[in-house]
């Protein structure tokens, strides 16, 4: 990994563990990494990443000239004025996950997206109102991959269910459960 991802590990403790690599018959160890809210994760060494999503949203990254990938999980879309460059918000999550994908060897035109996320998880905010938080999260998702000119292959988002996500780093393969209702 990376210097940029050894920061971001110890600034955001993801958890990780090993687990076989499919098709192994458990003789390689495949790193396992667990996304919460406000962390990221890219490297050239292949693991598996989880992340459960309501509102929030996985923005999945995958390279395969480099067979390299990330994701990153966001609660909200903007930072705003004020406050801390943080990946709990959408705009510098992305923007982060760009950057160390790039120091990986990865160019914008390589990359392909899956955007997953933005349930409305709550019945009183059900409304139909673009402004929900869930809403927002996918649209800025959706501005940022345009500007950077990253083509969207996967995009499951809104409805009213929590969905759980994992993404093979080296291969782009994902599953996707919807949970709930």
């Amino acid at each position: 990994m990376s210097g940029f991802g050894a920061s971001v590990k110890a600034e955001m403790k993801s958890k990780s563990w090993a687990v076989p690599a499919e098709g192994s018959g458990g003789e390689t160890e495949l790193k396992s990494v667990f996304l919460h809210p406000g962390e990221m994760y890219a490297s050239v060494e292949p693991a598996n990443i989880t992340i459960i999503l309501g509102s929030c949203v996985a923005v999945c990254l995958f390279n395969e000239r480099l067979s390299v990938g990330g994701a990153t999980h966001y609660l909200l879309p903007t930072l705003g004025s004020e406050g801390l460059a943080s990946p709990r918000y959408g705009d510098v999550a992305i923007r982060r996950l760009l950057q160390e994908l790039h120091l990986l060897g990865s160019r914008n035109k390589d990359l392909r997206a899956c955007v997953f996320g933005g349930a409305s998880m709550l019945q009183a905010f059900r409304s139909g109102s673009s402004e929900l938080i869930g809403n927002k999260n996918v649209e800025l998702a959706l501005e940022v991959l345009a500007r950077e000119s990253i083509v969207i292959e996967k995009r499951d988002t809104g409805g009213v269910q929590s969905r759980k996500i994992t993404m093979r780093t080296d291969t782009g393969a994902f599953s996707l459960k919807l949970i709930g209702n």
